[in-house]
């Protein structure tokens, strides 16, 4: 690489996750991320890198071209290095990367960099054949650091980069497995030009992240933020059943932009025999730890969408944090925070907002078939 890349420290397994906790990951397959090229999978396809699940071990499972394994693997002896590209799922900027070797011991990647194409330069023909993806000026965003085998490895960047990436070229030195790939980074807002128009404000796609949460067992909360319905309980926010009288679940939405809510959805699809009782949505305006109740203790149902008006004399409210709370637990696939930056607030035309888009088997769901 013919440019430096910035400089990054090396952050220890068990701090990864509290490092990273106010940024998500770009390049995750739940968020639209996809490898566009690669320069070799035989062992294993470098698409399992972009999996949202952590990586799992099947020991003694054998496919054609070898031991099975959940991650990427070249062949080995390459005389250079082997690397794919990566359309992150939203465009962004960069914070670090998790490198994860799980499961991968005498295989494992020994080195690894990571180069990026900026937003500026997306214009580009990117229906585009391996050898133009070669040809690509990439800019150097992680430095050529080891890998020890089956571990999690953590880079932060010293600083978040100034510009906005759209690919990624994952290079692993010079061969080998790598089982996970978190690009950690902010999105790129996409909300309306017109401050009035009245959008999700709770999407990742607006900027929106989950900052806190009191269980994860069954699936994170930043789940709930994705677009679309789903497409089972994997994808969702889902907590582990509790025992004890009273109990609650919580997440915490920072909203990509402060704003005024209208409406808010909560959608239990796929939960079928596990959504939460009711749902409170507490928010809370700038600088203030005052809860607004938007939602009080409202009951949901499974498998379907819930859309509830907020009442009127809250919707004036500047919120610019929100905390969903199950009752007592269970699981939700996604919650709209509807609103606009701007009041009065108005609703677009072919907006989402009430919308009921119904599964195949919403109405069939229940009917046991013997």
């Amino acid at each position: 690489m013919s440019k430096t890349a910035p400089a990054n420290v090396a952050i220890p397994a068990d701090k990864i996750d509290e490092t990273f906790k106010n940024y998500i990951d770009l390049a995750s397959a739940a968020r639209g991320g996809k490898v566009v090229t690669v320069t070799d999978e035989w062992f294993a396809d470098a698409k399992n890198l972009l999996t949202p699940k952590p990586p799992i071990s099947i020991p003694g499972k054998f496919v054609p071209s070898g031991a099975w394994y959940d991650g990427w693997e070249t062949r080995r002896h390459n005389p250079h290095y082997d690397w794919c590209v990566i359309q992150l799922g939203y465009a962004g900027k960069v914070a670090g990367f998790e490198v994860d070797t799980a499961f991968f011991t005498g295989n494992h990647a020994p080195y690894v960099s990571v180069e990026g194409l900026k937003e500026s330069a997306s214009g580009m023909n990117l229906d585009r054949k391996h050898e133009d993806w070669a040809a690509v000026e990439w800019t150097p965003i992680l430095s050529k650091v080891p890998l020890e085998p089956s571990q999690r490895h953590g880079f932060k960047l010293e600083n978040v980069t100034n510009d906005y990436y759209t690919h990624i070229r994952f290079c692993i030195y010079p061969d080998g497995g790598v089982a996970r790939l978190r690009v950690m980074g902010t999105v790129h807002q996409v909300v309306p030009e017109n401050k009035h128009e009245i959008y999700d404000m709770a999407a990742a796609v607006a900027g929106s992240i989950v900052t806190d949460f009191s269980d994860a067992h069954y699936g994170h909360p930043s789940n709930m933020l994705l677009p679309g319905r789903g497409h089972d309980m994997s994808d969702g926010w889902e907590t582990k059943r509790s025992r004890t009288p009273g109990h609650i679940d919580h997440a915490t939405i920072k909203l990509g932009q402060p704003g005024y809510i209208t409406s808010i959805e909560v959608d239990t699809a796929h939960y079928k025999g596990n959504p939460p009782k009711a749902v409170t949505v507490a928010g809370f305006e700038i600088h203030s730890d005052i809860p607004i109740l938007l939602l009080d203790q409202v009951p949901v149902g499974p498998h379907r969408q819930h859309f509830f008006d907020v009442k009127a004399d809250l919707t004036d409210r500047h919120i610019a944090t929100v905390k969903v709370i199950m009752i007592p637990d269970g699981g939700i696939k996604r919650v709209r925070i509807w609103g606009a930056a701007q009041l009065p607030a108005v609703q677009p035309l072919n907006s989402l907002l009430g919308v009921r888009q119904e599964l195949p088997d919403e109405h069939t769901w229940h009917v046991k078939h013997h």
